[in-house]
């Protein structure tokens, strides 16, 4: 089957877009065969502003129906994929919309929140972020907030933890947890990118590791192209296994660098004191996988790798589908 064909007929799930939400985003997400979506609708918001932002999206919704639905089971995504639209699971950055009450995670379930990063870069009160000095590892707190993720079915994500908590959450949980957006740190140092050690940790225990676009944070930086990223893929499934991989592209389409949102986003609690330097910085995606829109060429060079097609279908989404399903239990 040539590369079209193939893409074509793929699920295709994305496993993180934090992006300028507009009618252009949506039909490019159609225009790169995407089937599904973890779309970040909190961050730094608390409960109020979070289900603000909710019923923002439910809007949506009502609005592009023609080419958008809401996931709540995999199923669903399945379903978008014969209809031809784009499913979007609502997804979590950070916990703090929970604020300190666990019971909050069975409402936001309820309105269809699949996938919670359990902390964004620093402190909260589940455990630290990468970009915290100290990672005291996850609170006794933390390990309730995880009980009940586990429970009510939503998959907890680590890629903005901090070493201590990554390693403490992975050993707590009983269900998988994913890296739904990261790098390999054997390949670039960064905070932000995970050791071989932490990738074989989470793949032990069921896990998934989807690998991000962001330029800085590749082996080539901001000169790398859609082959440099399928390298990535490449090493850690050389870690992981092919079952154990997939894509989560982090795209911000739509949002200037610097902005307003990426002043939020960088900032501790989205005001306090920078975490990164990247705001003024260049950050480029992958030649050849710039846009959402591009998706198809991820294809075509998974192909040129030597990528058989049974391992180009589990990478591009079959992966995601068979971790939701489980931790969903839909």
């Amino acid at each position: 089957m040539d590369a079209k064909e193939l893409h074509e007929s793929a699920i295709v799930f994305d496993g993180l877009n934090i992006c300028n939400w507009s009618r252009e985003i949506f039909e490019d997400m159609r225009r790169g065969g995407v089937t599904g979506v973890n779309c970040t609708c909190s961050t730094w918001e608390n409960f109020p502003d979070t289900m603000k932002n909710i019923i923002q999206w439910k809007g949506w919704f009502d609005e592009h129906s023609d080419i958008l639905v809401q996931a709540y089971t995999t199923e669903d995504i399945r379903r978008a994929k014969a209809d031809g639209k784009t499913a979007i699971v609502l997804g979590w950055q950070n916990t703090s919309a929970i604020e300190d009450q666990t019971g909050y995670l069975r409402i936001f379930k309820e309105l269809g929140v699949g996938i919670m990063q359990l902390t964004y870069n620093t402190q909260n009160l589940s455990g630290a972020g990468v970009w915290e000095k100290v990672d005291p590892g996850l609170s006794d707190w933390g390990r309730e907030v995880v009980d009940e993720m586990n429970r009510l079915g939503i998959l907890c994500d680590l890629s903005h933890v901090g070493p201590k908590t990554v390693a403490d959450t992975i050993a707590h949980s009983q269900q998988p947890v994913c890296f739904s957006h990261t790098l390999p740190a054997g390949m670039k140092e960064s905070p932000r990118n995970k050791t071989d050690e932490q990738i074989k940790a989470l793949a032990d225990r069921g896990g998934l590791i989807g690998l991000m676009l962001f330029g800085p944070m590749m082996k080539k930086g901001n000169e790398s192209t859609v082959d440099d990223y399928v390298e990535a893929l490449d090493y850690v499934i050389n870690i992981a296994g092919e079952d154990q991989v997939c894509i989560g592209t982090d795209f911000s389409q739509g949002h200037a660098r610097p902005s307003a949102f990426q002043e939020f986003a960088q900032r501790d609690k989205g005001y306090a004191r920078f975490t990164t330097q990247f705001l003024h910085a260049e950050v480029k995606h992958p030649e050849g996988f710039r846009t959402i829109g591009e998706f198809p060429n991820l294809t075509a060079a998974m192909q040129r790798a030597g990528w058989p097609d049974g391992k180009i279908v589990k990478v591009l989404g079959e992966n995601w589908l068979r971790l939701l399903k489980e931790v969903w239990r839909a």
